[in-house]
């Protein structure tokens, strides 16, 4: 706070544009030093001034005279008044003991707002909290041209009425504390006044749409920030990330600092922070913890190989990623010692070896196995998600039509399903009349919801799913889309206008191009329609980049979405909100009745998985996903067995389009005749052969001892019948001592009996029967 208040107090006092002047009577000079029957007769001059309101000046002054100080205003803080609140009257000393209360209250508000409205006396944010002082007649007397403006403005902006409301008296209150003229005002007075509310647990309501009306009515240049902005502090640098975790050891603290600002030049902000995560969290602070001596990274084998049996206990995820991260310190160290001669002095072996970050492959491939996984479970369930996100927001339009022609109180009939219209009393905060929200209750609401925000929500949650079904891109890159990223782009052979999508660099820097589908051009027609302004404009909004800690230009974003008085770019949060809620509202349950879950990053997957079974070459999705290798677009799509067998059938059939026709004749029929008596010449008498089409018979009919030979278990009692007679010679070849013989009928017999063991493991089991349901 202090830096952004810093950078706010050194600009100067923008210059208001002359039409836009605001000046009034009110605006004096500070009168804390103008005597009592001046500032009395100044006081007849006001608005709305009388008898009572003179009366009630003079008596606060005369009070006030009883008190030490050169100014109103000290004498006002000696009194004890500045921050009590109630009580001021008492500390005065009770002026109006003995006159009628309503009297009193007249006399002493109409005084002490007149004397405010005169800048004769600034008090605290806490009394004019407490005191609730008139802050209308502080209005009537106190620029009143700038709040008929303020009021102006309010009617031309979709402005609730109760932040209106609060907008009015924290201007009123700025004004009052700090004195200064309307044209004069600063950021950082706003910031002040958050500031005291921030210290108190409250949100200062109001504030935003203040800060962004004094901006449009040129009170702020055009190039202050929002408030938003204004309130985020710098991104931290890299000694400030470091710090933050407390090293004990100075020597290591900036060695790592000078680390990781010499890496900091060829990362994003992103990985730095992760970078300062792994190597001060999760690797020196415990090295630390358990050495408070440990002065350098010279640490022993043995207190590193400790660290690392403690590191991979732990219940971190990501732990490869720190190994990693870990061993390329050591690394980088090593090899920039050979040229810098700071970091020789750092140099030292690693206590992580090659073989410690090798189960990074498992882990990646078991990882990348599972999403695979969800994404085929994930696959059967989009196109009923997409039916019923559209289901759900024409369900939600139509009953929304249906009851902002009800009058609050009266009870409407849609569909057949009776529902009331709640009436909202003035002093709901939430929802007061005139807000244009619907509340209703009855059907399946048993408590009262905010229809307007439940069409809201159902328009989110089927544009969000909708543009990332069709398009596949990042979170980041969703929320980055503007209405100037939609081009038409005319083919120069027949003139068709093609309209095409432009996708900002993001995680990779790689810009691309995609083509706009109807579908896709349907969502963005309604999205437009619904975020335009009166003009039929897209209102500028700036996106805060969480990953990178800056903020972006004013663009004509078209995922936006209003926040109050403002409008505000989604934030990665806010979309898989959403999308939770839209697969909530869909009811999509597994076999275990658990609600389904999908990610935004999951429609990517999905998007990739369904490119691929359609046809579309690797290469091409790698450059519609914006990948730079195409073995990470092989890691998103979850390829299925039918994929598999389609694609290779597809294979031989463009092969086989690339050969001659001549190759592919139609036989004849003495071909005809070849090719089929070529079968029927494979029948023997133990089964059939199995030698390829058009070759002859290299084992000369050896048909028993042949690996060719298919046996049929229809034959196995002649089989069995050869098999005893080779027995038979085997014991005559070995009476007669035919050696010779013996050998040959000893191969013929083992290979009878390996075919005979063929035939016994054959089981046929026929066409299998399904049972009618």
């Amino acid at each position: 706070m202090a830096v952004v208040r810093d950078y706010v107090s050194t600009q100067p006092a923008p210059p208001a544009p002359a039409k836009q002047v605001i000046q009034s009577k009110g605006s004096a000079p500070f009168l804390a030093t103008v005597r009592q029957e001046d500032l009395v007769e100044r006081a007849t001059a006001l608005n709305d001034a009388d008898s009572v309101s003179v009366r009630g000046v003079r008596t606060v002054l005369e009070a006030l005279a009883a008190f030490e100080g050169e100014t109103w205003q000290e004498r006002w803080e000696n009194a004890g008044c500045q921050e009590p609140g109630r009580d001021w009257r008492q500390r005065l000393g009770s002026p109006w003991e003995g006159v009628r209360a309503k009297r009193a209250a007249d006399e002493s508000g109409h005084g002490i707002a007149d004397l405010i409205a005169m800048d004769v006396i600034r008090p605290s944010y806490t009394w004019l909290r407490l005191a609730s002082p008139r802050f209308d007649r502080i209005r009537r007397n106190r620029n009143p041209e700038f709040f008929e403006r303020m009021v102006e403005h309010g009617a031309t902006r979709v402005v609730r009425p109760p932040n209106f409301g609060n907008s009015l008296v924290v201007m009123t209150k700025v004004l009052a504390r700090t004195g200064a003229p309307v044209y004069q005002l600063l950021p950082r007075h706003l910031l002040e006044y958050r500031e005291y509310q921030t210290r108190r647990g409250q949100k200062p309501d109001g504030l935003t749409y203040a800060w962004s009306m004094l901006k449009d009515l040129g009170v702020f240049d055009a190039s202050t920030p929002g408030l938003l902005q204004a309130v985020t502090g710098a991104r931290p640098s890299v000694e400030e990330m470091i710090d933050s975790y407390g090293l004990g050891s100075r020597p290591v603290r900036d060695m790592l600092v000078r680390y990781l600002k010499t890496r900091e030049a060829s990362v994003d902000y992103s990985t730095l922070r992760w970078l300062v995560y792994e190597l001060v969290k999760n690797f020196w602070l415990d090295i630390e913890a358990h050495n408070p001596e440990a002065n350098s990274l010279n640490i022993g084998f043995d207190e590193g190989r400790a660290w690392l049996r403690r590191f991979m206990e732990g219940p971190i995820s990501t732990k490869h990623r720190t190994l990693f991260t870990v061993r390329g310190l050591y690394l980088d160290i090593a090899a920039w010692a050979t040229d810098d001669a700071y970091w020789a002095r750092w140099a030292a072996p690693s206590f992580l070896t090659r073989e410690d970050t090798k189960g990074a492959t498992k882990h990646k491939r078991r990882t990348q196995a599972r999403i695979h996984q969800r994404i085929r479970d994930l696959g059967p369930l989009l196109p009923k998600l997409l039916v019923s996100v559209a289901e759900e927001l024409k369900a939600a339009q139509a009953l929304l039509a249906a009851g902002t022609v009800t009058d609050q109180g009266q009870e409407f009939e849609h569909q057949g399903v009776l529902y009331r219209r709640e009436e909202m009393s003035h002093r709901t905060s939430s929802a007061p009349r005139g807000s244009g929200r619907v509340w209703i209750v009855g059907g399946r609401f048993e408590r009262r919801v905010n229809l307007t925000q439940l069409e809201e929500s159902c328009f989110w949650g089927w544009a969000l799913i909708n543009t990332l079904n069709e398009t596949g891109v990042r979170i980041e890159e969703l929320v980055e889309i503007t209405t100037h990223a939609l081009s038409i782009y005319k083919l120069p052979e027949s003139g068709e206008a093609l309209p095409l999508l432009q996708i900002v660099p993001s995680k990779t820097d790689r810009e691309r191009m995609l083509l706009v589908s109807p579908e896709l051009a349907h969502v963005f027609a309604l999205i437009k329609r619904r975020i335009s302004n009166a003009s039929g404009r897209v209102p500028l909004t700036v996106r805060y980049d969480g990953a990178e800690r800056v903020y972006s230009p004013p663009l004509p974003h078209l995922f936006q979405i209003r926040s109050g008085s403002e409008r505000r770019v989604m934030s990665p949060g806010w979309v898989r909100v959403a999308i939770r809620e839209a697969i909530t509202r869909s009811g999509l349950r597994d076999e275990n009745g658990d609600e389904y879950k999908f990610t935004p990053h999951d429609f990517r997957r999905l998007f990739a998985t369904s490119a691929l079974s359609s046809g579309l070459p690797i290469h091409i999705l790698a450059k519609l996903m914006g990948h730079q290798n195409i073995s990470t677009t092989q890691g998103y799509a979850a390829i299925h067995d039918e994929d598999t067998l389609r694609h290779f059938r597809s294979f031989v059939d463009r092969r086989r389009a690339l050969r001659p026709n001549d190759d592919y004749l139609d036989p004849s029929d003495a071909e005809i005749r070849e090719f089929h008596g070529h079968f029927k010449k494979r029948k023997v008498e133990l089964g059939s052969c199995g030698r390829a089409y058009g070759t002859p018979c290299v084992h000369e009919h050896a048909c028993i001892r042949c690996p060719m030979l298919r046996p049929d278990p229809t034959q196995r009692p002649r089989l069995q019948e050869l098999i005893q007679g080779l027995e038979d010679r085997k014991l005559e070849a070995e009476q007669r001592g035919w050696l010779g013989e013996l050998e040959g009928i000893e191969i013929s017999l083992n290979a009878a009996r390996d075919k005979l063991s063929q035939m016994v493991r054959q089981v046929p089991l026929g066409i299998p029967a399904f049972p009618q349901p």
